[in-house]
């Protein structure tokens, strides 16, 4: 049989014309198979896009839990840094009685802890204030209240449009629980302001007895541009809307 041997393909239309095609039977072969495979690698390629983006979600994912790692590692740092820069501190008075509890010496009696308590606390929040704190803005007046102490608060740019704000807050035991909630609004330097929404959503909702340390980022849309000389206003909510502290801070770099 000669290897040139061709196939015709009569091609019929209802009003009685026809066409004949004389094709080889190697390309009439390969044709239908490749029509049989289409599918197949239609299928193929579909399960390796859905699998695709199952992985991006999870390194997605993944890497916003390492950054927030990151942002609570680097919070704790901070936070030992100003502990030790005040246990280095020679003539501050209750260094005695904290060095005595973080080794772990039960030695310190009642009536010391009663007289130095008091001061201790003071200068620690002292200490782990931000000095760039300022005494809040003509339309957003400093507020505070004897329920809650908002301490050593920080905003800083990370990059990619991306704002992170850190804070510690107190209750102050005039209740035994505190609940609510920390809102955060940008101000930017043409004085637009922008609600800052943090990923995730309730990141921001706190329920204290004693004391909570708070680390929210957030990724801000593209039309708030660049955070040069910007501001925070820092406003915390009691449930049902009550302001306990509210205050202005400018955003590092």
């Amino acid at each position: 049989m000669s290897s040139d041997t061709r196939l015709s393909l009569i091609l019929m239309s209802d009003d009685g014309a026809r066409r004949t095609l004389r094709v080889r039977r190697g390309r009439f072969y390969a044709v239908m198979v490749c029509l049989l495979c289409f599918p197949l690698l239609a299928a193929g390629l579909g399960w390796w896009a859905v699998r695709l983006w199952r992985d991006n979600g999870a390194l997605a994912a993944e890497q916003v839990r390492l950054e927030r790692a990151l942002l609570e590692a680097e919070a704790t740092a901070e936070r030992l840094e100003n502990l030790e820069i005040l246990l280095k501190e020679q003539n501050v008075d209750g260094r005695r009685l904290l060095a005595l509890r973080l080794v772990g010496h039960s030695e310190a009696t009642a009536s010391v802890q009663a007289e130095e308590s008091a001061d201790e606390q003071k200068e620690m929040e002292q200490a782990l204030k931000q000095p760039g704190e300022g005494p809040g803005h003509a339309e957003f007046p400093a507020v505070t209240s004897d329920l809650v102490k908002v301490l050593n608060v920080r905003a800083r740019s990370l990059g990619n449009g991306r704002l992170r704000v850190s804070l510690d807050l107190r209750n102050t035991e005039r209740q035994k629980v505190l609940s609510g909630v920390v809102e955060v609004t940008l101000l930017t330097a043409d004085g637009q302001q922008h609600a800052v929404s943090f990923e995730p959503d309730d990141v921001g909702d706190f329920r204290i007895s004693r004391f909570k340390r708070a680390v929210m980022v957030s990724r801000l849309p593209r039309s708030v541009g660049k955070l040069e000389n910007s501001q925070v206003i820092i406003e915390v909510k009691k449930t049902g809307g009550e302001l306990l502290f509210r205050n202005i801070f400018a955003v590092e770099r």
